[in-house]
C-alpha cells in the first residue's frame, strides 16, 4: 500500500525498495491494473479524501499473476469442455436425426419390393404424422399397376379381335394382291403393339441379370445367323449381375445387336461398362451408319426411329420403349469403324 497526504508518504514494507506504480487519477474513488516489479501484474485500488482540509490518497495494490494463471487454466479447461459438450450434443443430435428418419428408408425398402411385386402392402408402422403419406403412395402405385394392366389387357383384346378380320383378308389376298402390303404392315403395327404392351410396366419385376454373359449367348446366336461378321465382346472393369428384367434386356440388346449385325460388313464391337449407379453398353458396327443429319432426327424426342429410314432403326423403336421404361437414355453417333454406334445406358439406383 502507499498512503500519500502532502509531502508526506507512508508504504508497505513489501515495496521499500522499489517504485510503488502510480497513475494520476481524478477520480475520488477507481482501481485498475499495472505491470509490478518484475513479471507481477498489480490490481490497484485508489482513494482520495479530505480530512481536516488536508488530501489523502491512499493506494492498495495486489499481485494478481497467480490468479491470471489460474484464470487462463480455467478459460482452458471451459474451452475443453464446451467443446466436449458440444460435440456429444452433436452427436445425440446427429443420432436422434438418424433414427427419426430411420423410418423413411423402411419405406423406401418397402416402396421398392412392392415395385418389384414382392410384397403387396407396406408392413411398417411409422409415425402417425406420416401415415397419410404412406397410404397416398400406396394409392398412387395401386392405381399406376391397375392403370397398366387395364392398358396391357385392352390392347391384347384389340389385338385378339382383329386376329379374324385379319385372317378372312388374308383369305382374299390371293385374289387381291394390292392387300399383300398393307395385311403385312397391319401384322407388324399388331406385333408391335403387343410387346409394347408386354413391357409396360415389366420395369417393376426386377431379377439378376448379367450383361456379358448373356450378349455372348446372343452373340452365339447371331453368328449362325450372320456368320460373315465378327462379334467383339469387350467387357469392362466390372462384369457381374444387375436388378433388371431379363426379358427386356434380351430383346433390348438382341434387336440392337441385330440390327448392327444386319448392316455390319465384317465386324460389330460391343462394350458393357457397369459401375454403382448405370449399366452402360456400346454397339459399334463398321457398315454405312448414317449420316448426322439422320442421327439428329432419330435422336429427337419423339421421333419414331423405326421409321426414320430403312434399314437401320428397324425395332430400334421398342427398344427405346424398353429404355424409357428404366428412364435411361438411348444415344446414336458415327463409329470409328465408320458405321452406327449405338449407346445404352440405364441407370442402377433406381431398381
Amino acid at each position: 500500500y502507499l498512503v500519500q497526504a502532502g509531502e508526506q508518504k507512508i508504504v508497505s514494507r513489501s515495496v521499500f525498495d522499489i517504485e510503488f506504480p502510480r497513475l494520476a487519477i481524478d477520480a475520488s474513488r477507481s482501481s485498475y491494473t499495472t505491470d509490478g516489479p518484475g513479471t507481477e501484474t498489480w490490481l490497484i485500488w485508489h482513494q482520495r479524501f479530505n480530512k481536516q482540509g488536508s488530501e489523502i490518497a491512499i493506494w492498495v495494490a495486489e499481485d494478481i499473476t497467480p490468479f491470471e494463471r489460474h484464470m487462463v487454466l480455467y478459460t482452458g479447461y471451459a474451452l475443453l469442455l464446451i467443446l466436449g459438450v458440444t460435440g456429444l450434443l452433436i452427436f445425440l443430435q446427429q443420432r436422434t436425426l438418424v433414427r427419426s428418419f430411420q423410418v423413411f428408408e423402411q419405406l423406401r425398402s418397402n416402396m421398392e419390393q412392392i415395385r418389384h411385386l414382392q410384397v403387396e402392402n407396406s408392413k411398417i408402422n411409422p409415425p402417425s404424422e406420416i401415415m397419410p403419406l404412406i397410404d397416398e403412395i400406396e394409392r398412387l402405385v395401386h392405381q399406376l399397376r391397375s392403370r397398366i394392366e387395364r392398358t396391357r389387357h385392352s390392347i391384347s383384346n384389340l389385338a385378339h379381335e382383329l386376329k379374324r378380320p385379319i385372317q378372312l383378308l388374308t383369305i382374299q389376298q390371293e385374289q387381291h394382291a394390292q392387300l399383300t402390303e398393307p395385311l403385312n404392315q397391319i401384322r407388324s403395327i399388331v406385333d408391335r403393339e403387343l410387346r409394347r404392351a408386354r413391357i409396360s410396366g415389366s420395369a417393376s419385376s426386377s431379377v439378376d441379370f448379367n450383361p456379358v454373359d448373356e450378349i455372348k449367348d446372343l452373340a452365339a446366336i447371331m453368328n449362325n445367323i450372320y456368320p460373315q461378321v465378327s462379334i467383339d465382346i469387350m467387357p469392362g472393369s466390372m462384369e457381374h449381375s444387375v436388378k433388371l428384367d431379363r426379358d427386356d434386356m434380351l430383346e433390348l440388346i438382341g434387336n440392337v445387336l441385330d440390327n448392327s449385325c444386319k448392316y455390319a460388313r465384317t465386324s460389330v464391337t460391343v462394350r458393357v461398362d457397369i459401375d454403382d449407379e448405370y449399366v452402360t453398353m456400346i454397339f459399334e458396327d463398321d457398315g454405312d451408319g448414317l449420316e448426322q443429319s439422320q442421327i439428329e432426327r432419330i435422336s429427337q424426342r419423339g421421333v419414331r426411329l423405326d421409321e426414320s429410314r430403312d434399314g437401320h432403326g428397324i425395332g430400334l423403336g421398342l427398344c427405346q420403349d424398353i429404355v424409357n421404361s428404366y428412364q435411361g437414355g438411348m444415344e446414336f453417333s458415327r463409329a470409328e469403324p465408320g458405321g452406327l454406334r449405338v449407346m445404352i445406358r440405364i441407370p442402377l439406383l433406381l431398381q
